[in-house]
């Protein structure tokens, strides 16, 4: 697919990450597509969220390096600045593939869900029960925390994310001495802790899931 990126501005890079090794990726959100860089080594976030194709090939032309194959004995692994013609068919590839979610339906996220699942996670602290039907997607958690600076820790007593969603959703039981309401509540506390951290455009991406 041919891009043009004649006149197509690149938003800012994120302080502190620029002139990185990765690739791009994307995702979509009500259909509409958003790209970005990542290190897959690291599992760092490189860019803010990019909503066009030429954009994202012209900001990691500016702010990124590639990785591709060396010449000298098939090395791997070199890493340098490539041009926007390159980063282009990334970007292309990212619409397709990933190595992050390999998936294409575990890329393709809606602001309705996100939101029905923040709403049961209150309706758990509201009532202080399990809700059935409570599930969450981990992509936007996942991103959220590559675009800050980590995941935070659990509280002492608290069990991590995957294992509190399991908790609220009835798919584990609950521990002894523990109400639903508090692994909830603080399931929501870290929920909106990720938000507050992510740099760039990424908390206006999903404010949804903080309350």
């Amino acid at each position: 697919m041919s891009m043009n990126t004649g006149n197509i501005d690149a938003p800012e890079p994120i302080a502190g990450r620029t002139g990185l090794a990765g690739g791009i990726e994307s995702f979509t959100l009500d259909r509409q597509r958003f790209y970005f860089g990542y290190d897959h080594k690291q599992g760092r976030v490189l860019s803010p969220a990019i909503d066009d194709a030429a954009a994202m090939a012209r900001f990691a032309s500016r702010h990124m390096q590639a990785i591709f194959p060396g010449r000298l004995f098939g090395l791997l692994g070199k890493t340098g600045p490539k041009d926007e013609a390159f980063w282009a068919e990334l970007v292309t590839w990212s619409e397709n593939a990933s190595d992050l979610r390999p998936d294409p339906l575990d890329r393709a996220l809606t602001r309705i869900r996100l939101v029905a699942g923040v709403s049961k996670l209150a309706l758990a602290i509201r009532e202080n029960r399990v809700v059935y039907e409570f599930a969450l997607d981990m992509l936007p958690c996942d991103l959220l925390v590559a675009a800050g600076d980590g995941m935070p820790p659990p509280a002492d007593g608290q069990e991590d994310i995957e294992a509190q969603i399991a908790i609220v959703s009835g798919d584990t039981p609950l521990p002894p001495g523990r109400e639903v309401a508090d692994v909830a509540r603080a399931l929501q506390a870290r929920l909106n802790a990720l938000v507050q951290g992510a740099h760039g455009n990424w908390a206006e991406m999903f404010p949804m899931l903080e309350s």
